[in-house]
């Protein structure tokens, strides 16, 4: 109990240790927040400072899984209080989601000709599951892997591979992924949306009392939307546990709800407290990164294969933007939240300095759960035929 006391004070302090870093040292702040909490999670992971006992090991994994469930279910709320919504364009948010998902379907397709005879006898199931994946997340891999028959062992290492993959993924965009959209698309209206880069520290004046009562305010306001959110969440998923699609809907349509209220809009602090509890986030998965656990000759195509899909849709997507008319930012956030559901948008909205991509992020990603299941089977009986 008391090693866990300690972890939580770790994940709760280390944030605000590499926010400091970030404006004391130049290495630190051309790595920035994010990607720091990363590398830091993964050291700390990987050092033999966790338990080894496999039935302590499996106690403080669960425990982290919990910690990490919580986090962004309340840091949701708060970040889309801060949004501007007058912003949010409709018709791009649409073109871009169109682009991300037929970038997503081509090149599974044309990474199943090059893969197939590598992958197996499940090779059509599993880049069936795949579309699920990469287009509505987790829930639909799970739900893919059910209707084309998957294996179990296979949807594991499917699964494992997956967040190898989309480590480097997210790495690769808060390490200059972001920058090189830019420059390939050549848009500028994200300049517009862009949080002050002169506020180099959104948290100095954290501490003072009217901040303190208005970042309480967030947090009971917050608190309230995700307990409805997740009861919401726990009737529609009956009895196979909390429905994601419904929860993170929930917390959408609420959070949008309250920023009718004048009130809420103007509290200056809510984003900036929502982004800390991602940074937190990004740290507990981080430190649940165990890479003595994998296989990697025997997992060596599927990483290939994955990593194929998930970086080609992103140039795949990059590149048909401009002529479509998306803006670089749009197009990036929309293939991170296809890739990796719309948990991930925060942390790359905090690398482009563009809060206002978080609505967009969140709306396809949402829409990404809906067509997901559907692709994901109409692309097994292609393949099949194939």
């Amino acid at each position: 109990m008391f090693a866990k006391i300690l972890l939580v004070l770790f994940y709760l302090l280390a944030p605000a240790g590499v926010l400091w870093a970030t404006r004391k040292f130049e290495v630190f702040r051309r790595l920035g927040p994010v990607l720091s909490l990363y590398i830091l999670g993964v050291v700390v992971a990987n050092v033999g400072i966790f338990p080894s006992d496999p039935e302590a090991h499996s106690s403080f994994l669960a425990f982290q899984e919990s910690v990490s469930e919580i986090l962004v279910p309340l840091a949701l709320p708060m970040m889309l209080f801060g949004c501007n919504f007058k912003n949010f364009s409709v018709g791009k948010s649409l073109r871009a989601f169109i682009i991300g998902v037929l970038s997503v379907v081509a090149i599974v397709v044309a990474s199943y000709m090059m893969f197939a005879d590598k992958l197996g006898a499940e090779a059509p199931k599993m880049a069936a599951s795949l579309v699920g994946q990469y287009t509505g997340g987790a829930a639909n891999l799970a739900s893919v892997k059910q209707m084309v028959g998957l294996s179990t062992e296979n949807f594991v290492m499917l699964s494992t591979c997956n967040l190898i993959v989309s480590f480097f993924y997210l790495m690769f965009l808060m390490g200059g992924g972001v920058t090189m959209a830019r420059k390939i698309v050549g848009r500028k209206s994200y300049v517009v949306q862009e949080v002050e880069v002169n506020d180099e520290n959104p948290y100095r004046d954290f501490a003072k009392r009217e901040s303190i009562v208005q970042l309480l305010k967030v947090l009971g306001v917050s608190l309230v939307v995700m307990g409805i959110s997740v009861g919401v969440g726990t009737v529609v998923g009956g009895e196979s546990g909390i429905s994601m699609v419904a929860l993170i809907l929930t917390i959408t349509t609420l959070s949008l709800l309250m920023t009718l209220s004048k009130r809420v809009r103007n509290w200056d602090k809510s984003y900036d407290a929502g982004m800390y509890i991602i940074y937190v986030f990004c740290l507990v998965m981080a430190t649940m990164a165990d890479l003595s656990s994998i296989n990697w000759q025997q997992s060596l195509f599927v990483l290939l294969f994955q990593a194929v899909i998930i970086f080609g849709s992103l140039f795949m997507t990059i590149l048909f933007a401009r002529p479509l008319g998306v803006d670089a930012d749009t197009a990036v956030i929309t293939s991170n939240t296809l890739v990796n559901s719309p948990v991930c948008v925060p942390m790359i909205a905090a690398t482009m300095k563009n809060r206002d991509v978080v609505v967009v992020g969140i709306t396809n990603g949402l829409a990404g759960y809906a067509v997901g299941n559907y692709l994901g089977y109409l692309i097994f009986q292609l393949l099949m035929v194939l």
